[in-house]
């Protein structure tokens, strides 16, 4: 036995514990965070394709009942064309839900189409008309309905074909509304696969309403 030996650590023993503690520590740490970071993505996920689904739902509402009237063709209908950037502006004439106190419903201008803001992040706006007229581009605050598109593409049937292009007001023959709409909305998580969202609705109004 050495001379003065105690039960005791040495110093070494103990600056050794103290880095296999700092070690596993640090270990434990950036598990977390890693599980923290996984979680806040999978949850902004989740927020962002409820979005998409409940916003898609109600522009398929919208489209559902989209009507052209004889007597005010020049102003009523639905037209699809693309933008610079190569997504789609779309707007449309239909009957949105009334809601109390709010707006009494009847005939509304409807128009969504992507513009990226001053921070650089694009979004899906939605416009609304109350009293639809001649000029299809303005009436009606926009406010967006869903951030980070990279794209919004609308596609209409009528009944031999997908066009990527559409407009009631200039159609001379049957239908002036199409049959069908397709709408695809597109969004990308950071690094990650881009997300894709489809829907699809017939277009129930007859293609000239009395």
């Amino acid at each position: 036995m050495r001379a003065g030996a105690s039960g005791g650590f040495t110093l070494v023993e103990l600056l050794l514990a103290l880095a296999l503690l700092a070690l596993v520590a640090g270990l434990v740490q950036g598990t977390y965070t890693g599980a923290v970071r996984s979680r806040d993505r999978a949850s902004a996920e989740t927020a962002r394709l409820h979005a998409a689904a409940v916003a898609l739902d109600r522009l398929a509402d919208e489209l559902a009942g989209a009507f052209v009237s004889e007597s005010r063709g020049e102003v009523t209908g639905l037209a699809v064309t693309p933008d610079a950037e190569g997504n789609t502006v779309l707007v449309f004439t239909s009957r949105p839900v009334p809601i109390p106190g709010v707006r009494a419903g009847g005939p509304a201008e409807i128009a969504y189409f992507v513009e990226t803001g001053d921070d650089g992040v694009p979004r899906l706006y939605r416009r609304e008309d109350p009293d639809p007229d001649e000029d299809w581009d303005e009436g009606g605050d926009p406010f967006p309905v869903l951030e980070g598109v990279d794209r919004f593409a609308v596609r209409c049937f009528d009944g031999e074909g997908w066009k990527d292009e559409w407009d009631s007001r200039g159609r001379e023959g049957d239908p002036v509304l199409p049959l069908a709409v397709s709408v695809e909305v597109a969004w990308k998580e950071g690094e990650g696969p881009e997300r894709v969202l489809r829907t699809a609705t017939p277009i129930y109004a007859e293609a000239k309403a009395p």
